[in-house]
């Protein structure tokens, strides 16, 4: 007996469901985040490898085009995660 053919999805099938699961993925991996600074928040001060206190200032600026935290350090051209290139977006006035 022969099992019945399989249809093959078609090229929009597959991409409609990477996009929904790495959309989902991108919101667990914000989710992630969020809980974990509040989890850094509960427990006191967040301390570094040597045992000192770990210098609390502003957070890490996020791209634009995947959301996640950048590295800190001189930024490139184009996100370290996704490939974004920051020069698509104008850069955001400073507060104050």
């Amino acid at each position: 007996m022969r099992s019945p053919a399989r249809r093959q999805p078609s090229d929009a099938e597959i991409h409609a469901r990477l996009s929904a699961r790495i959309e989902a993925l991108e919101d667990r991996v914000r989710r992630l985040e969020v809980h974990v600074r509040r989890a850094a928040s509960t427990t006191g001060k967040v301390r570094s490898k040597s045992g000192t206190p770990a210098r609390q200032g502003r957070p890490l600026p996020r791209c634009p085009g995947c959301t996640l935290e950048l590295p800190r350090g001189r930024r490139g051209q184009t996100c370290v995660w996704c490939g974004f290139h920051f020069s698509a977006v104008r850069r955001r006035a400073g507060k104050g």
